[in-house]
């Protein structure tokens, strides 16, 4: 990890000397002025790079510089509960920051979770919205119980920006998607030379396009032959879709993800070719974060895995669950990526969710479908569309009304991890047999889940009705299951019925404890020989024992009696001495 830069240590110092300086004037301010008074302070003696305000205000869109300087001014003012460092580098050299909120003093384990935005670059809301929570997480703890209990007990990695290298390319082309990996989309030797224009000088790019009562085609993007080859904005900056360019499924048949260069949704040349996704690779690789979200915008919904296929995951109702509990949070609908929007290739939260296992969601935070201008182009149905960036985010003076909005999921997903690193359950009780002669035993598996951040040690109990016929202590690590086998013998136990139940004993921490039971299956004690149940020994249960004999006790558990594993003279024996009694 790279630690506090000289910038953010020079502001520090600087913080602290005017904090000092306030303390003697016996004049009281608030965080935020005191911070203001300390950037005018430092323009006058900081190098160049740290006279920049670190967020300034919330009316704005923050450029890569502000964001940066942001990370590194709550790195040096908060340092026992923020740590910053780079996770990795962008096409054009840049660092994509990560900062962790943790209370640094507690070193106890403490589960991880992972927030994410700016994948695409004409969304820069989705960066704002990261941003936001960072700043007032780190400058709330310690004064908001909320806050203070998630620094205490969770890790939160946030990845505001990832895609930083085009925060200053979207100024130019408001429809940029992708990253500025070069490609070369017209075959003339030339890279990114030849990008969309505000030809008419209206403040916006417009795409023109044919559509009729049947029919619709794309014409052309607004702008001029800035290459001198007779065609116009035929090579874009960049790039690759980084929300394209996961190693999951990246290649599958679905409505997202081109294999052509020049398609908005490209998924480049193969899996992980971007730095940018690399580095969010390389950092999920170093954690077991439990739960994940990505932010994006150009809609208001909350979506979940699978997205490559209509088909639901194995945790399908527990990521719906998880989905609903935000939407009623935030006011927005939800439902799975590949049902609700339209099935896509090499997903962030399809690579994590089935790669890392971790439970990943997506949140389009913001659309504004009313934003989009349309006017009369030059050939009868034709017209000129533009508006892309009020669309897709709010105008800088609605910036924090949209954030505060979806504050709660931050909330909401670090609660539920920090409730949920100790959590065992009992999937399954199976008995070998539903009838078992009294005296006698038959074996109970009991399969045990950790669903938890650690590896635990507890105890599993067994029971006949009320009554514990056996325990163990099983060790079961983060995210696996085991078959813990009892025997139970049955001597003492009165003719009947008993329910069958196993117990695991709750954890230290452990709030969910409703499946720690699990209830599955009857077992009748009977007098032995009596394998079908209806109280006698006759000749129905000879027959039976004698339609099986000689093959394994699989074959008909209840007719191997002394549970040895076959079915043989042995069995035929304890029948007959009981042959032609009734149980009392």
């Amino acid at each position: 990890m790279e630690r506090k830069t000289e910038s953010g240590i020079m502001l520090a110092l600087l913080f602290i000397s005017l904090l000092s300086l306030i303390s003697k004037t016996g004049i009281a301010y608030d965080s935020w002025t005191i911070f203001k008074m300390a950037a005018q302070f430092d323009e006058v003696t900081a190098p160049v790079e740290a006279q920049t305000m670190p967020w300034g205000d919330w009316n704005h869109y923050h450029n890569y510089s502000e964001i940066v300087n942001t990370l590194f001014y709550l790195d040096a003012t908060y340092p026992t509960i923020v740590d910053v460092f780079s996770v990795g580098k962008s096409w054009q050299n840049r660092d994509i920051y990560c900062i962790r909120l943790t209370n640094e003093t507690n070193t106890q384990p403490k589960p991880k979770v992972f927030f994410v935005g700016y994948h695409h670059a004409r969304e820069p809301i989705s960066a704002e919205l990261p941003l936001y929570f960072a700043v007032e997480a780190s400058s709330d703890y310690g004064t908001n119980a909320t806050v203070t209990q998630m620094i205490d007990s969770s890790e939160i990695y946030i990845v505001p920006a990832l895609n930083v290298d085009t925060i200053d390319v979207v100024k130019q082309n408001e429809w940029q998607r992708k990253n500025v990996h070069p490609f070369n989309e017209d075959g003339d030797g030339l890279l990114d030379e030849d990008p969309p224009d505000d030809e008419d000088g209206d403040g916006y790019i417009e795409d023109l396009f044919f559509l009729n009562e049947t029919y619709y085609d794309f014409i052309r993007w607004e702008g001029m032959d800035d290459d001198s080859d007779g065609l116009l904005n035929e090579d874009w900056a960049g790039g690759v879709d980084l929300n394209r360019n996961y190693g999951y499924q990246w290649n599958a048949t679905c409505d997202s993800g081109s294999s052509d260069p020049r398609a908005e949704d490209y998924r480049g040349q193969a899996p992980f070719s971007e730095p940018e996704t690399q580095a969010i690779r390389d950092l999920a690789l170093q954690h077991n974060f439990k739960y994940a979200i990505s932010f994006h915008s150009g809609a208001e919904i909350i979506l979940y895995p699978w997205g490559y296929t209509s088909t639901p995951t194995p945790h399908n109702s527990l990521l719906r669950e998880i989905a609903g509990n935000l939407s009623s949070l935030v006011n927005a609908p939800y439902g799975q990526s590949g049902v609700g929007m339209y099935t896509s290739s090499g997903l962030w939260d399809d690579w994590m969710y089935g790669n890392r296992s971790t439970f990943a969601l997506t949140c389009e935070i913001y659309a504004n479908y009313s934003a989009w201008q349309y006017e009369p182009g030059p050939e009868p149905d034709t017209w000129w569309e533009k508006g892309i960036t009020q669309a897709f985010n709010p105008e800088p003076s609605d910036i924090e009304t949209v954030v505060q909005r979806w504050l709660p999921v931050f909330t909401y997903i670090t609660d539920r991890a920090i409730r949920e690193p100790h959590d065992v359950r009992v999937v399954d009780t199976t008995p070998s047999k539903t009838i078992v002669g009294q005296g006698y035993k038959l074996r109970v598996n009991v399969t045990v889940t950790n669903d938890g951040v650690f590896n635990e040690t507890f105890d599993v109990t067994i029971y006949a009705n009320e009554t514990s016929i056996g325990s163990q202590t099983v060790t079961v690590t983060s995210g696996n299951s085991t078959v813990v086998s009892f025997v139970w013998n049955t001597l003492g136990f009165a003719y009947g019925n008993y329910t069958i139940r196993a117990y695991a004993e709750p954890l230290l921490g452990e709030i969910d404890t409703i499946d720690n039971n699990c209830t599955d299956g009857i077992v009748r004690v009977a007098m032995p020989g009596n394998v079908n149940g209806d109280k006698d020994v006759d000749g129905k249960d000879i027959s039976i024992i004698a339609k099986y004999f000689g093959k394994p006790a699989s074959f008909y558990p209840n007719a191997d009696i002394n549970d040895d594993g076959d079915i043989d003279g042995k069995d035929i024996s304890i029948a007959a001495k009981n042959f032609g009694k009734t149980e009392p």
